[in-house]
């Protein structure tokens, strides 16, 4: 575990910055980025409270905050640098990493709504992108939008209720690869 929180860089908001005081307590997502010049740089960083019922008033804007005044990105862009052919996109970071650590190289879209038209190109060249769709109404409405927007996509429905992360958690990594056998 601790080799994965270290290869994703996560971390927890025990005593935050000026102005940050809204994401104590909470887990820390950075979305990293690298360039040969400079080495690792943080783009944005999310948050995500740690509490299981997370509608305790402590911060605003559910269980995951983003930054202020920035825009949604593909979260685990070193993803599409794998030498591979497929690869997949969830719904969420978490989800991500889950899927990248089961065997398929995984970016994340930070929430169902925050696909933009940009990130279709870095996907065009798979041969197929699986769509980890979460069992909910927002999943099944980010696997339409997908479908829509990438000739390559293929929607992989987790069960109703579920996403990667519960299935992979509740099965283990091979109920999630049966899900992508073409």
């Amino acid at each position: 575990m601790r080799d994965l929180v270290d290869k994703y860089r996560l971390g927890f908001v025990d005593d935050p910055l000026p102005g940050h005081e809204q994401y104590q307590g909470m887990l820390a997502i950075p979305y990293l980025r690298w360039a040969p010049r400079i080495g690792w740089s943080v783009a944005t960083m999310r948050f995500r409270c740690l509490l299981a019922n997370c509608d305790h008033g402590g911060h605003r804007g559910g269980k995951y905050a983003s930054m202020p005044e920035h825009p949604p990105r593909i979260y685990n862009t070193l993803a599409l640098l794998d030498d591979t052919d497929d690869i997949g996109v969830t719904e969420g970071e978490f989800d991500a990493i889950t899927a990248s650590v089961s065997g398929i190289p995984t970016i994340g879209i930070p929430g169902a709504d925050a696909w933009r038209k940009h990130f279709r190109e870095p996907l065009l060249g798979y041969r197929h992108v699986y769509v980890f769709t979460d069992g909910d109404r927002a999943g099944n409405a980010f696997g339409e939008l997908l479908i829509k927007e990438l000739p390559n996509a293929l929607i992989v429905p987790m069960p109703t209720g579920e996403d990667v992360s519960s299935l992979v958690l509740k099965h283990g990594k091979h109920a999630l690869l049966e899900r992508t056998r073409t």
